[in-house]
């Protein structure tokens, strides 16, 4: 069956987009397909690599921050903890709202750069006694970093100012000057420290740069300014004014923009207004471990994401009751460790322009989609790549919210100012 690339992009929107942070160039038709020129090809998938890797993080960072931070909340309405041993346990369901700051919708982009260094210059090609390349696939991707590298230095070369993280709505595209190319692999000025490579060398590269687009995009963001998100809670209570709270919830799919996202945790509240005699407000400590999982799989490529985070939870909060209201607030230190890895290839429509899949046409000539044929010599990418992202990072987050009382049930709503300013609420039923 046919990839279809408008349908796949559609329905997988989270990880769709950072597809296209690995190359993926703009093109409207293909008026001839040419078969793979493996040169090409493996300078697009190892520049595209790169490319990705430098700004997967920058750009996937707020959303798995700003869903991990809402699952960092809503831990406590109360900081009423039984004094006496005994048994009770409270059930809640508790939703989330997580707005994005306005310096998360945009991040500066990245592109793969080198200085020219004639030692890692050695590693591709030989010049004494007598040039010989041995790796012309690197010795292109390297030269390319080169040029890009003395473009951008000297105005040639212009990076966007500006490209949309996960939640941001701007389209960029990333600009290769072929004139520039030519000019600084074909005839470079006197004191251009290309002019100390071989003609010969430099001519040998060529090709393979000028096959490359022109311009690529870079991803475009969801336009979304708040995720929603909710989660069960269990309180079990008291020994010795401590109570375990306990939340789980198994993978389930969140929608378009979220992917299948899944997590458990278990935390300690234990009271410390008991040890102070008629003390005039309740006073707790508490501490939360939490584990997340994030997956989603790309229309596009196939490609597989996976995020884990290791999330603690650390927070000092009391409350006041007068009759069936009661006030809380509190102080926390969150830490979020979070570990990605993403496993992609090169986007089926670039590969379809390459030459490893061939392309689906209708009656009028429009391209429907992109499929391998290894028989006609159309393998598809038979190479995919991993990245490994680590995102670790730590706020101080601030509590504010009230409670109404209906016998064993407790509405209760508040407001969490951090690095991600969220609003919560909940509904709990003592049993």
């Amino acid at each position: 069956m046919p990839y279809s690339f408008c349908s796949s992009l559609r329905h997988s929107k989270v990880v769709c987009a950072l597809a296209l942070i690995i190359a993926c160039f703009s093109f409207n038709r293909l008026a001839a397909q040419q078969k793979a020129d493996p040169l090409t090809v493996a300078v697009v998938r190892d520049f595209g690599g790169e490319l990705f890797r430098l700004n997967s993080l920058p750009y996937l960072n707020p959303l798995v921050q700003l869903l991990n931070s809402m699952t960092n909340s809503r831990f406590y309405h109360t900081a009423d903890v039984a004094k006496k041993n005994g048994f009770y346990i409270r059930v809640g369901i508790h939703g989330m709202a997580g707005f994005v700051n306005p310096d998360q919708f945009t991040f500066a982009p990245q592109v793969p750069r080198a200085e020219l260094d004639l030692n890692k210059l050695g590693e591709y090609v030989t010049l004494l006694p007598s040039v010989q390349i041995r790796d012309t696939a690197g010795l292109a991707s390297y030269a390319l970093r080169v040029v890009i590298n003395d473009g951008i230095r000297d105005g040639q070369i212009q990076l966007p100012g500006a490209s949309s993280t996960f939640f941001g709505n701007i389209q960029q595209r990333f600009a290769l000057p072929k004139t520039y190319f030519r000019q600084r692999l074909t005839n470079p000025a006197v004191g251009d420290p290309l002019a100390l490579v071989p003609a010969s060398v430099r001519q040998s590269i060529l090709p393979a740069i000028e096959r490359l687009p022109n311009d690529f995009p870079l991803p475009s963001g969801q336009n979304l300014t708040w995720l929603p998100l909710a989660v069960p809670q269990v309180e079990i209570g008291a020994i010795a004014g401590t109570e375990l709270l306990v939340r789980f919830l198994p993978q389930l799919n969140w929608g378009n923009n979220i992917g299948n996202f899944g997590f458990w945790a278990v935390g300690l509240k234990h009271s410390l207004s008991q040890y102070w005699k008629d003390a005039p407000l309740e006073l707790a400590v508490q501490g939360v471990y939490q584990n997340t999982v994030l997956t989603n799989t790309i229309g596009v490529t196939g490609a597989k994401l996976r995020a884990d985070a290791n999330i603690f939870n650390l927070n000092l909060h009391a409350s006041k009751r007068w009759g069936n209201f009661e006030l809380y607030g509190g102080a926390a230190f969150d830490y979020l460790g979070i570990n990605a890895s993403y496993t992609f290839s090169i986007p089926f429509e670039i590969q379809a322009q390459l030459g490893l899949l061939k392309a689906q046409t209708d009656a009028s000539g429009n391209i429907t989609g992109y499929a391998p044929d290894k028989a006609a010599g159309y393998p598809g990418d038979e190479f995919p790549q991993t990245a490994l992202v680590s995102i670790p990072t730590s706020s101080l987050r601030y509590t504010i919210g009230a409670a109404y009382y209906l016998g064993p049930v407790a509405i209760c709503i508040d407001y969490n100012r951090s690095t991600i300013n969220l609003i919560s609420a909940g509904l709990t039923v003592k049993l």
